[in-house]
């Protein structure tokens, strides 16, 4: 193989897939060395002057100066739409995080650090080989094509236009990287159409013509994006880099050493699984609205606990809470042998901030929404979370269909998000209570009676609708008293029997 130092690059060769991985050799001094080998050797070369502190910081700036960026451009992604391009990234991200810590995204490109893995793999072919079998796989399954185009430098922005120029080539010394990147068109370099039409009529066709150019006389034409895209791309600049992040994850289990019958007997060890999500949480400033607790039994299938939550929360003593008052209303089929915990939804934190000024009874200053939305998960936790509603109003004369209830199930996303329109409420008095199936009252020597007897107190009333469904809705509603003291809410048909009947409850 050439001596690095007197050529600019290296082509990567695309090894077939029953061959054996072969190591790039490069010559980056004086005796060949392989380039994992040669990944070490700043470090090596520091470790015997760590003495000084600045000696040290030299040696880590060293080792940032030499770092090897290996690009993958996906042309094929070019064909589908911006939120796809992300989501497909953002996958093929995931694989690629199985060989280096860092990797970055660019248009239609994935940038990863593989100096310091190359001494692991055992050579840039390994890694290559890596990538190539699992992204490859990945591209078929979106019936995309398979291959890609790659190549490796010590800047992230000369690695990405040598992987658009599809030469699939190493370049391994800082210093080879102008010659290298002259051989480009100005077609890999990201331009408009304006600025791609002036350097044709200057006569430029490849980065080389952009050398013998005056730097100041291209930042007066092109704008300093331009230069500075060029500066990245020799290793003069700093590049900044959006790395990816994978998403959070959390999951634990426990397989108890007996199994056991009673929950309570669980609840100590549930509370330190939700410690161990809490702390997990506080480390990346997330919230969880929605947990899942697993009860395995031996030949039973698995008991299955969602906590749904309105309001995101990482408090492992509300969370508890809430275990604990599922857990009092739950049988299970057969002793428990293993308990797993598991985060199904993760959510930005937000805390709440008392006032600076106090002001007010200190009654008032106590409350805030998020204790109401405790309130209704202890409730929705005690009495079933399909067993707790939310009313709205809607723009209709008949009051059985004047409203609408909603589950406070946070676990359904589509209803969870789904926007509530509430309408202008009648005017006239109406009872929160209503009766699903109005109760017809007894008239005896023209007394109205429930369990006692009735005395109207205002209306009536006119209620007419739904003469065009086929089922004539004619009422007069009246606001009643029972002798007992309670306020009703009662109407009577204007049909042909005239029947009096009890629809809703007044507070």
């Amino acid at each position: 193989m050439e001596d690095p130092d007197s050529t600019a690059q290296l082509p990567l060769p695309s090894l077939p897939d029953n061959s054996t991985a072969r190591v790039i050799r490069l010559h980056p001094r004086g005796g060949a060395k392989s380039l994992g080998n040669a990944a070490t050797t700043a470090k090596d070369a520091g470790s015997d002057h760590c003495r000084s502190d600045q000696q040290t910081t030299n040696r880590q700036t060293a080792s940032k100066r030499n770092c090897l960026w290996y690009a993958l451009y996906f042309p094929q992604l070019g064909e589908l739409n911006k939120p796809q391009q992300e989501k497909y990234l953002h996958e093929l991200a995931g694989l690629v995080q199985s060989v280096s810590s860092t990797v970055s995204f660019h248009p239609l490109t994935l940038i990863c650090e593989i100096r310091s893995s190359l001494k692991y793999f055992a050579g840039i072919d390994v890694i290559h080989n890596k990538l190539k079998q699992q992204l490859g796989a990945q591209l078929s399954a979106w019936d995309l094509a398979n291959d890609f185009l790659y190549a490796a430098s010590p800047t992230v922005t000369a690695s990405l236009l040598l992987a658009r120029s599809g030469r699939n080539t190493l370049v391994y010394q800082k210093e080879n990287l102008r010659s290298a990147l002259g051989k480009l068109p100005t077609e890999v370099l990201d331009l408009d159409k304006e600025q791609r039409r002036r350097l044709y009529n200057m006569g430029v066709r490849h980065l080389s013509d952009i050398w013998r150019l005056p730097g100041d006389g291209l930042r007066k034409r092109f704008g300093s994006n331009f230069v500075n895209q060029l500066n990245k791309a020799l290793g003069k600049v700093p590049e900044p880099t959006r790395n990816y992040l994978p998403p959070p994850a959390f999951a634990t289990s426990c397989e108890l050493p007996y199994e056991l019958e009673n929950l309570d007997r669980l609840l100590p060890l549930a509370d330190e699984m939700l410690a161990q999500l809490c702390d997990f949480l506080r480390r990346r400033d997330l919230a969880t609205s929605h947990l899942l607790f697993s009860l395995s039994h031996e030949r039973r299938s698995s008991t299955k606990i969602e906590l749904g939550l309105r309001q995101a929360s990482r408090s492992q003593e509300h969370l508890m809470l809430l275990l604990e008052t599922r857990f009092s209303n739950l049988t299970i089929p057969a002793p428990v042998s293993t308990i797993k915990v598991e985060a199904k939804n993760f959510d930005a934190f937000s805390g709440h901030s008392d006032s600076l000024l106090i002001t007010g009874k200190p009654a008032t200053r106590r409350y805030n929404d998020s204790k109401l939305s405790q309130f209704i998960e202890q409730l929705q936790s005690r009495l079933g979370e399909h067993h707790v509603k939310r009313v709205n109003n809607l723009a209709e004369h008949c009051p059985e269909y004047a409203s609408q209830q909603f589950n406070l199930n946070s676990l359904n996303d589509a209803e969870k998000n789904k926007p509530v329109t509430t309408e202008q409420a009648a005017s006239n008095p109406r009872p929160f209570w209503l009766l699903q199936d109005p109760v017809q009252l007894t008239l005896r020597k023209g007394k109205l009676y429930h369990r006692k007897t009735i005395s109207l107190v205002s209306g009536p009333e006119r209620i007419e609708t739904y003469w065009w469904s086929g089922s004539n809705i004619r009422r007069d509603y009246y606001v009643a008293r029972e002798a007992n003291g309670s306020r009703l809410w009662i109407y009577r048909e204007k049909g042909v029997e005239k029947n009096w009947y009890l629809h809703g409850f007044f507070a």
